[in-house]
């Protein structure tokens, strides 16, 4: 069965609790990402910022002023390198969310998203 580790994208670019929103979606566009993984100064996973959170805040007058951390998701659902990919297929399915970050002892290793799983699928299938 397939690992996580073995089709996870392990160049992950993440942002610190404390920066800005207008940093955040610099990165975002640049970058064509949906969301990032969130840490604090140890590199420890605290949350999940996406596309979403962002548009929430949109609202708010001064959202362009907030840091990451008053928008970011704090209950982060995360998966392990060595769980086989039907730990993240069931997560899509249930949760709605595009991209689940890779974490061992609570720090980033990577990152699995949908399209990420699609693309192995094809792969396994030579289509």
């Amino acid at each position: 069965m397939t690992q996580i580790k073995n089709i996870m994208q392990k160049k992950v670019v993440t942002v610190t609790e404390d920066e800005g929103i207008q940093k955040l979606c610099k990165i975002l566009t640049q970058k064509k990402l949906t969301g990032l993984p969130v840490v604090n100064k140890k590199k420890t996973l605290v949350g999940f910022v996406s596309e979403r959170d962002i548009i929430a805040a949109f609202g708010k007058q001064t959202c362009l002023d907030m840091t990451i951390k008053k928008i970011m998701t704090r209950k982060v659902k995360t998966v392990d390198p060595d769980d086989p990919l039907v730990a993240a297929s069931k997560i899509f399915q249930q949760f709605q969310i595009r991209i689940l970050p890779v974490a061992k002892n609570g720090k980033v290793v990577g990152v699995i998203a949908r399209k990420d799983m699609i693309e192995h699928m094809l792969g396994d299938y030579n289509l």
